[in-house]
């Protein structure tokens, strides 16, 4: 997922930072503005909880750091990345620092793994937490020492000076805590150099490893509570519109452990015509799921094919019409007429689905006036509102507690898979936890769309490109799930799912370039469009490179040195700080090592 649109993120940085003694601990937080008020502590914030802080990090009386982490681990270890950033600016001592995956809480603030956003918006609001962090345990530790502080520096969970040294531990002991730090403040305070770093791009142990390699890691998959029932659902023949008729489960009821069904009234309509299998085992509900016959009013897309939908795209990218402009530089119109030579291409991509190694799952119960939903998921802040409305319960009554995940991959964005679990768990008054067999977890995916792409390159007498003309049509994601994410278009036509045209804003410095974004309604209506790893740049990007191939071979000029001559940094494309130091000429770079090293030109 592209990093824009990135206003949707907690503002951290927009926070006071809050530290003080709790208990036996010194606790760091980040807390509403509200905290400003003079006459209430940080200590005293921190451990009423008065102002509901967002706890991120706790030091303890043994010196070990324990640190929050509000993303999702798939296996790209965020919990030690983010763990890394804290600990690296607070000196702490690697070997005891922990991490701890926390469940939804309102403290948290948006809660969405995804778009490779967690370090990106993380690192500077995490850095200047763990320095302040770091200014708080000088100033302590220097006391003790009976050094000045500016003289003191933290290394490896140690406050040291003039080779005097005070561990972590015995500071919180001793010292007393209770300090706020202003936005403003923390915004200025001094972020240690690269040159200074100990863990941050170093060779550092993953925190999550020892869990996923000695088997006490728990996935949603694992998780079993007293009483629950097993359950598999049938998946209907469309997603949208089908209509159970009529369930025959004659033959289920011959084997042992089946204990019925449900036909699911869902009130936030995500399901339409489910009916889910209970049994005392998951191999039973497997079995009896198949034995059951359903009959249906089926949806309005239940003919649809492939094909169709492909076909649909055609017809799209044909029309100039349809969509709305992404990118409109220049004037690609009056560069066709003026073209010596014209060349066209079309690109299509096929359905494609996740197929996570762990399949979708949810173990959901009622307990303690409170759903809690168990089970791996990425985007909490989109998930929970959904949840509650299905439940018809209030947003506070449900929490979704978190684990490791199988697998993600944008997938577990949109957790829908949560709601039919949590529905036959209210139904029938025990707590369910059901299972998507492979088939089930196909039927029910949020399949990457298929995809049209038509381009039109415009070349002069001297074989210069000088304009392409680019449409592209696909379902969108964004659009059924997420729609607040989605900008106007350039020509104020439409608003984009960004990320399904991401990538054709390419870094190519082109003087004339269009590209028009089109939502394919008829895949829009067949199933529901999934985000899927890169996005939009994975099947965008394939649709650009292929036809630069084609627009080099059409000018005679080596596909390599084609592609250097356009990554010139111009302009637009000369990058900013952060998400894109460099620019083109970064793009260039690694393609200038790619030419020296691997001999390209020579004869094989």
């Amino acid at each position: 997922m592209s990093s824009r649109n990135s206003d949707k993120r907690i503002e951290l940085s927009r926070r006071s930072f809050l530290i003080g003694s709790v208990g036996t601990s010194v606790m760091m937080a980040f807390a509403p503005l509200s905290m400003a008020a003079p006459n209430i502590t940080a200590e005293k914030a921190l451990a009423d909880k008065k102002f509901a802080p967002t706890v991120w990090f706790e030091i303890n009386t043994e010196g070990e750091v324990l640190i929050n982490i509000a993303k999702a681990e798939m296996g790209q270890h965020v919990g030690t990345a983010l763990a890394r950033i804290v600990a690296d600016e607070l000196g702490a001592d690697w070997s005891r620092v922990r991490i701890q995956h926390v469940d939804t809480d309102p403290k948290w603030g948006y809660m969405v793994t995804g778009g490779s956003w967690s370090v990106f918006q993380s690192f500077t609001p995490l850095s200047q937490a763990g320095a302040a962090g770091r200014i708080a345990l000088i100033e302590a530790g220097a006391s003790l020492l009976g050094e000045p502080a500016e003289t003191c520096a933290t290394r490896n969970g140690q406050v040291v000076a003039n080779g005097k040294a005070i561990d972590f531990a015995e500071v919180v002991q001793r010292g007393r805590f209770n300090r706020t730090f202003t936005a403003d403040e923390l915004g200025k305070l001094p972020v240690k150099p690269p040159s200074q770093r100990q863990l941050v791009g170093k060779n550092t142990s993953a925190l999550d490893i020892p869990a996923k390699t000695n088997g006490t890691a728990v996935y949603g998959l694992d998780v079993e509570v007293e009483g629950m029932l097993y359950s598999r659902p049938i998946v209907p023949p469309t997603r949208y519109g089908s209509k159970v008729v009529a369930v025959d489960d004659q033959a289920a009821r011959k084997l042992t452990g089946y204990r019925g069904y449900e036909v699911l009234e869902d009130p936030s309509a995500t399901l339409q015509g489910w009916v889910a299998v209970l049994a005392d085992s998951f191999p039973v509900a497997i079995k009896a799921a198949d034995a059951i016959k359903v009959s249906y009013n089926v949806g309005p897309t239940a003919a649809v094919n492939e094909a169709d939908i492909q076909a649909e795209g055609d017809r799209l990218v044909d029309d100039p019409s349809t969509g709305g402009l992404y990118v409109d530089d220049g004037d690609v119109v009056q560069a066709r007429q003026q073209a010596a030579k014209t060349l066209s291409g079309r690109y299509r991509t096929a359905t494609a689905l996740h197929f996570t190694m762990e399949p979708m799952n949810v173990t959901a119960e009622f307990r303690d006036g409170n759903w809690h939903i168990h089970t791996g998921n990425q985007w909490q802040s989109l998930t929970l509102p959904v949840v509650a409305k299905a439940l018809q319960v209030p947003e506070s009554d449900v929490i979704i507690h978190q684990y490791f995940l199988g697998g993600g991959f944008g997938r577990r964005l949109y957790g829908d898979y949560i709601i039919p679990a949590a529905l036959t768990a209210k139904a029938i008054g025990k707590p369910v936890k059901m299972i998507f067999t492979r088939p089930d977890d196909s039927r029910f995916d949020q399949p990457r769309s298929p995809s049209t792409q038509l381009f039109h390159a415009s070349l002069d007498s001297a074989n210069n490109l000088t304009g392409i003309e680019h449409a592209a049509a696909a379902g969108w994601p964004t659009l059924a799930m997420a729609p607040g994410f989605m900008p106007e278009s350039v020509d104020k036509k439409t608003r984009v799912d960004l990320f399904s045209i991401s990538g054709s804003d390419h870094w190519y410095s082109l003087p004339n370039h269009r590209v028009r974004a089109i939502n394919n309604e008829l895949a829009q209506k067949t199933f529901l469009p999934g985000w899927l790893r890169s996005v939009g740049p994975g099947w965008i990007g394939w649709g650009v490179e292929s036809f630069m191939d084609e627009v080099a071979h059409a000018a005679g000029k080596d596909p390599l040195d084609f592609r250097l001559s356009l990554l010139d940094g111009a302009g637009k494309n000369a990058g900013k700080a952060p998400e894109s130091v460099g620019g083109a000429r970064r793009l260039a770079n690694v393609l200038e090592r790619l030419k020296q090293q691997s001999g390209w030109g020579k004869t094989l």
